[in-house]
């Protein structure tokens, strides 16, 4: 029987067939409750959904209990995975006194080190392909700036000691089971990082 939820753009092209591990699990549990807090789900239909999600083995059973919850699915952005041929080794961007950019379809490794001093960089994943899920981005800003742009629905931790500089992270979407999980570290002096989604066009009437 098919799930009326059942999203169109799940499966292994997307990482949909990826094991969903506890804490993804527990990621639509918060969400689940916060939208029957917000009157958006009953009570039965919370229960139901929550039910479901504990015994979830991959993205591709998660993906649809939160669906309608977080966004039309007109405007929300799949994230793509390729294990295949992944790379042990730290990807280097480094920006002195000058600028380094990385966007579109670029091959995100596990391991990402950022370098800037007296420049900047701005990195956008929003159409990255991830080699992995769990993804770590070392940092060291003095005297520049690095603007980080994930897809909604990222996990974010950010452990960058900042001193006379900041290490911001902004107003992100809920965590979603199906996007990546970055971890930040580092150090930021007499500079900024900054961590946001990618800005909302308005349509104007």
């Amino acid at each position: 029987m098919s799930n009326p939820l059942e999203p169109t753009d799940v499966g292994p092209v997307v990482g949909g067939d990826l094991t969903a591990a506890d804490a993804d699990r527990d990621h639509v549990v918060a969400l689940l409750n916060a939208a029957h807090a917000e009157g958006r789900l009953t009570a039965a239909e919370r229960d139901q959904r929550i039910a479901t999600a504990r015994l979830a083995e991959t993205f591709d059973d998660l993906v649809p209990l939160t669906r309608d919850l977080v966004g039309p699915a007109a405007t929300r952005p799949t994230v793509t995975y390729d294990e295949s041929g992944v790379t042990e080794s730290a990807d280097q961007i480094v920006a002195i006194f000058a600028g380094a950019s990385r966007k579109h379809a670029w091959r995100v490794r596990k391991h990402t080190s950022i370098l800037t001093v007296f420049g900047g960089a701005e990195i956008d994943l929003t159409q990255a392909i991830f080699e992995a899920r769990d993804v770590e981005v070392n940092v060291f800003c003095l005297f520049g700036g690095i603007e980080l742009t994930v897809p909604p629905g990222t996990d974010v931790n950010n452990q960058v000691m900042a001193v006379l500089g900041g290490s911001d992270v902004g107003k992100l979407a809920p965590p979603d089971p199906s996007a990546p999980r970055i971890t930040i570290k580092g150090f930021v002096g007499f500079g900024g990082l900054d961590i946001r989604n990618p800005k909302v066009k308005k349509n104007r009437g």
